[in-house]
């Protein structure tokens, strides 16, 4: 019986360090123009998933900042090494654009637009994830459709914490992280 006992408490231990933790957070922003906030930072493991679904309520414009939100994986404390995924909708259009920052030693890697779309009413939904080898994966929904993950094989940096930032806007965000 106590082999019996012994082996079960085992098998509950290997089942309990497979399981996948899951944090759930409703965050709000009420950033005004020319300002930056962060919303939530977390330390994570060497694998993970970070999906955030943004709502607008209201967009703060100017000449200089657009107003956004903004998922990041970063490695060190002050996010000079970096990958930030990011959306805004340019004022007078009906457009949503994505895009996609990576920094090395606070160094510009990459900057590009990764995916245009029709804005939802300023709804839609970012993605990171990240791995053991050192890959981030992006990718972004709007309307209902997923576009294809992608991946920065070697960003330079391992991904230690997350983050949500926004930027000249009122709104909120249901994240979930996996890791």
């Amino acid at each position: 019986m106590k082999v019996l006992q012994g082996f079960i408490s085992l098998s509950a231990l290997y089942l309990l360090a497979g399981c996948e933790q899951v944090i759930e957070k409703s965050l709000r922003f009420d950033v005004p123009y020319g300002y930056f906030e962060t919303a939530w930072r977390q330390d994570v493991t060497d694998n993970g998933q970070l999906t955030c679904k943004v709502t607008t309520d209201t967009q703060d414009r100017g000449e200089k900042w657009v107003p956004s939100v903004i998922l990041a994986a970063a490695e060190d404390a002050a996010e000079d090494d970096t990958l930030f995924l990011s959306s805004y909708s340019p004022a007078g259009t009906d457009q949503r654009i994505f895009n996609l920052r990576t920094f090395n030693k606070a160094a510009p890697i990459i900057d590009t637009e990764i995916h245009q779309t029709l804005d939802q009413k300023g709804v839609y939904t970012l993605r990171l994830t990240w791995q053991a080898d050192g890959a981030i994966g992006y990718q972004v929904e709007s309307g209902g459709t997923w576009e294809e993950k992608k991946l920065v094989q070697a960003p330079g940096f391992r991904v230690r914490h997350v983050s949500v930032h926004a930027s000249g806007m009122k709104g909120s965000a249901a994240c979930e992280l996996h890791q």
